[in-house]
């Protein structure tokens, strides 16, 4: 099912042709098709003779730099990472063809892994999916903190302050919404016994923040394997701990396909922390309650996410 949508108009090929001609007069749109694009929306641009397709993605007002936040982002990584990410060609911000800002980019071919996994043995994609992200986290950043459109939004030189804040203002946040004042305390104070664990970061590196199934795509054919081949939207990304990352990248593929895990694990490989194990936990419990804390914000029950529910899944975690 596509997320609802956020255009009051028909996004019709004169529209569209417009917009693309504004980037080169020789392309000329003959097909529009919607696509998943999680919270925004997004949509594929099919070009006469047979030329590479374009994406249209269309934002939401707030915030105003998430256009050029993911273009930023995207510029970020190196080709040594193994996969191929889209090239951003225009971020328009004028209005002029449409009332919301939106982004042009290159269209990347093959297949999100939540497709494949439906019908398919997609282990060894989990697997190339772990080294995947963990050569995105060989990009190293110059500090802590959320990315924005010049780079980190008040960065922060230790991992320890960065996170404490960020646990503070999600709890603040919890408390105010989730009606169960104890539950909300005894979590508080359990992230907080294992907070001496958030001085252990070997660094800030760039981290996607949302890393999973619906995120990366994969070619190839049943016969032949599937091969880990693009990774897309960066609208979450970070500079944060590595573990904060994988920790994010483990709740959301489990949830999604249960068999994931384990090969992701593997596939990311060694991990150089003195307790990672409790390091996962602590990052997984601050995941739950900023995803219970988005969900509430834009109107989606919580209780619905999952078998059991965030809440319960929560309340799971200190039984």
């Amino acid at each position: 099912m596509a997320p609802p949508r956020r255009l009051t108009f028909d996004l019709d090929l004169d529209r569209v042709r417009a917009i693309v001609r504004d980037l080169d007069t020789t392309l000329d749109p003959v097909k529009i098709s919607r696509l998943h694009g999680g919270s925004t929306e997004v949509y594929r641009i099919d070009l006469e003779g047979g030329a590479d397709p374009l994406v249209l993605k269309i934002y939401d007002d707030e915030p105003a730099w998430a256009p050029a936040k993911e273009a930023l982002v995207a510029g970020l990584i190196p080709n040594e990472v193994g996969v191929t990410i889209p090239r951003w060609l225009r971020v328009d911000e004028r209005r002029l063809h449409m009332p919301l800002r939106f982004a042009l980019m290159t269209w990347l071919p093959g297949e999100t892994v939540r497709t494949l996994m439906a019908t398919l043995d997609v282990t060894q994609v989990y697997h190339q999916m772990g080294e995947v992200l963990r050569r995105v986290h060989c990009i190293p950043m110059s500090a802590y903190g959320y990315i924005g459109t010049d780079g980190v939004i008040a960065p922060e030189p230790t991992n320890d302050t960065y996170m404490r804040r960020a646990f503070a203002s999600a709890f603040r946040q919890f408390r105010d919404q989730c009606g169960d004042a104890n539950l909300a305390r005894r979590l508080e104070i359990e992230a907080q016994s294992r907070f001496g664990l958030l001085a252990c970061s070997a660094g800030p590196v760039l981290c996607h923040d949302d890393f999973h199934q619906g995120n990366v795509l994969a070619m190839g054919n049943a016969a032949d394997n599937f091969q880990v081949s693009g990774l897309v939207d960066f609208g979450n990304a970070r500079a944060g701990d590595a573990l904060f990352d994988l920790a994010k990248a483990l709740m959301c593929s489990t949830h999604e396909d249960p068999r994931s895990p384990e090969a992701l694990v593997a596939g990311y490989g060694k991990i150089d922390h003195p307790d990672p194990v409790e390091a996962i936990w602590l990052y997984t419990l601050f995941h739950r309650v900023s995803m219970y804390d988005w969900l509430r914000r834009i109107g989606d029950d919580p209780a619905s996410i999952g078998p059991s529910g965030l809440l319960r899944d929560l309340a799971e975690m200190i039984r």
